[in-house]
């Protein structure tokens, strides 16, 4: 039965009852699946950045994108999310968790429409089986986002080379907006849809879809400021930041483990993609032409464009390229779809992702955890005691768990901060520290910090080191006496 229901030549699913049961049926197995264990983890850096710049007042928040990497429609989202709900780790994380969800909806969607029915079961399943998918559905960071916008756009350029509309143009260009509009990067997208319009468009399209151009460049030149703009042409100067490095091949081969489940999975992966891509050409489906050249073009031909221009600035990210990967899943799943037997394949499908469910961390432990340091020493903590918090930049993440309403209320210090201080250099100590029993120093990224050895001789020389605590992933608590 599964035979004939799923076989390559069948149409796709054109009865909107059952396609919407299927949309909404995605959507909610991928938010079941990724609720799981939201709130595990504490806020990391990147996260506190997101609730801090959306606690701002509404107006504040395009500013904030003047000196950060990214643009601010996530941080739009996110503002009018926290004033629904709240700013907990749940329920901001679980934002990300709908843009995921949704993306697996809409992925399904368009492989069905313009591929079969096979395919986007399939791609469906995979995208679901992704553990760098789950892990940044569990990210407070635009990321999630930008592949929702990026599958957004895709599907109405798709509909719009069958169908052009002045409707659709101008649709495209106002969701385009918003993808570049929340991460600079994602405009590649744009790129490649630009570069097809002259293989593939005819002049009545070529001319519709300019229209989406001009409303990207209306909305740009009235929303993104001058800042933004120098920010934009000296993104990511290699100079200014410390954790990102160049294009480097072992880098391109982890990006691919970590893009294609495990690094055995990577060739086999590739014989597939290549399979569906040739059979595709080699059986003159010549409807599927454009698309799968538009499909490989985002997932496969972003990957190696931004590989080479890692090459002079440091923008080769697994992260940035997370808008690649639905292409990639659906090129798969096509490969797939052209076994005889689709039934085993959808099975095997199945299977793939009961597999992989076993191999995500759930958890998705972040990069330090400040929640169970800050509940540590809030425990320990005498009134005689100092907290010196370096660096200044981890004051909203710190106070973030040491008065849960200090985002919220938008405050500038403590409720009573007099024996806690945040600084990045010795200079930053305005107490004397001889007046306190005891110092307790809370360190995040000590071994970045060019002021650190001095920090740590002029205190030595004041207060004599007892011990220092380990414990916490990515802090070091070191008492002195």
């Amino acid at each position: 039965m599964l035979n004939s229901i799923f076989s390559y030549n069948a149409k796709s699913i054109t009865n909107h009852n059952k396609l919407w049961l299927y949309f909404f049926s995605i959507v909610f197995l991928n938010i079941v699946f990724k609720i799981i264990q939201l709130d595990f983890s504490s806020f990391w850096y990147d996260e506190i950045i997101s609730v801090e710049s959306a606690s701002l007042d509404f107006g504040h928040i395009k500013h904030v994108s003047e000196w950060d990497n990214n643009p601010p429609f996530y941080y739009y989202c996110l503002s009018v999310w926290i004033k629904l709900f709240n700013d907990s780790e749940f329920y901001v994380r679980f934002l990300s968790v709908l843009f995921s969800s949704f993306s697996g909806g809409i992925l399904f969607l368009l492989a069905n429409k313009h591929f079969n029915k096979t395919t986007a079961i399939v791609v469906s399943l995979i995208y679901l089986s992704s553990n760098i998918i789950f892990f940044y559905s569990h990210e407070a960071r635009a990321y999630s986002l930008v592949v929702l916008l990026s599958l957004i756009s895709s599907s109405l350029y798709l509909n719009f080379k069958q169908n052009p509309s002045l409707k659709i143009a101008l649709l495209l260009g106002l969701i385009n907006f918003l993808l570049i509009y929340t991460h600079y990067i994602s405009g590649i997208v744009i790129f490649f849809q630009v570069l097809l319009i002259f293989i593939y468009f005819e002049k009545k399209q070529a001319t519709l879809f300019s229209y989406s151009l001009g409303v990207i460049i209306f909305l740009t030149l009235i929303r993104f400021t001058k800042k933004q703009f120098l920010l934009i042409l000296n993104f990511n100067d290699s100079e200014k930041t410390f954790w990102l490095q160049k294009s480097t091949i072992k880098y391109l081969n982890e990006v691919a483990s970590n893009f294609l489940f495990h690094k055995t999975m990577i060739v086999p992966f590739i014989l597939i993609i290549i399979l569906g891509i040739f059979l595709i050409f080699n059986k003159k489906i010549k409807k599927s032409y454009f698309v799968v050249t538009y499909v490989a073009l985002i997932g496969i031909g972003s990957v190696f464009i931004l590989f080479f221009l890692g090459k002079m600035t440091p923008i080769f990210l697994d992260r940035y390229l997370i808008f690649t990967l639905p292409f990639i899943f659906i090129l798969i799943a096509l490969g797939l779809s052209f076994f005889k037997n689709q039934s085993i394949i959808i099975t095997l499908s199945f299977v793939f992702f009961v597999f992989s469910a076993f191999k995500i961390n759930y958890k998705t432990d972040k990069g330090m955890d400040y929640k169970k340091a800050v509940y540590f020493i809030k425990h320990l903590k005498k009134e005689s005691d100092l907290i010196i918090v370096k660096t200044k930049d981890i004051k909203p993440l710190f106070c973030y768990y040491y008065d849960s309403t200090f985002l919220s209320h938008q405050k500038k210090e403590l409720p009573i901060n007099e024996n806690i201080i945040f600084c990045s250099s010795w200079d930053d100590v305005d107490r004397d520290v001889n007046k306190f029993s005891r110092i307790i120093v809370v360190d995040s990224f000590e071994d970045l910090n060019q002021k650190e050895n001095e920090f740590v001789t002029k205190l030595s020389m004041k207060k004599a080191k007892i011990h220092t605590l380990d414990y916490f992933k990515g802090i070091k608590i070191t008492f002195y006496k």
